[in-house]
Parts: C-alpha cells; sequence; structure tokens
C-alpha cells in the first residue's frame, strides 16, 4: 500500500492506519479497513493496479537472471 507505488507514502497518518488494520485483525471486512487508505477492493482499478505491481516484481526478478 505504501511502496514505491503506493499512494500512502505522502500521507503523515500512513502509519496510524497501517497499525489500526493490523490490530483489527479478522474482525472486520475488507471494505471496512481498506477505507482509510481510500481503497476499494470492489473497483476493478484495484485488482489492475495490484497485479501490475506484481507484473513489475516478476518482470525485475527475471532481468535479474539475465
Amino acid at each position: 500500500m505504501r511502496g514505491k507505488h503506493g499512494e500512502g507514502r505522502n500521507d503523515p497518518d500512513f502509519q496510524t492506519k497501517y497499525f489500526d488494520m493490523l490490530r483489527a485483525g479478522g474482525s472486520k471486512h475488507h471494505k471496512d479497513l481498506l477505507a482509510p487508505f481510500g481503497l476499494d477492493a470492489s473497483d476493478e482499478k484495484f485488482w489492475d493496479k495490484g497485479l501490475s505491481m506484481i507484473e513489475g516484481f516478476i518482470d525485475e526478478r527475471e532481468a535479474m537472471e539475465d
């Protein structure tokens, strides 16, 4: 959420929000856990961005093999 592509990197309250999410564990619905970060798992763009990041990690890893 906060990595080089994450919107959270400019949020001064990110750490507090993140620790609150971790403390909640499985006691909250994912929608409620993601809301403080402005994320919505029902939005197709959420998944497109996540999969794009994973694809980038795979590309980086494959480039290391060359």
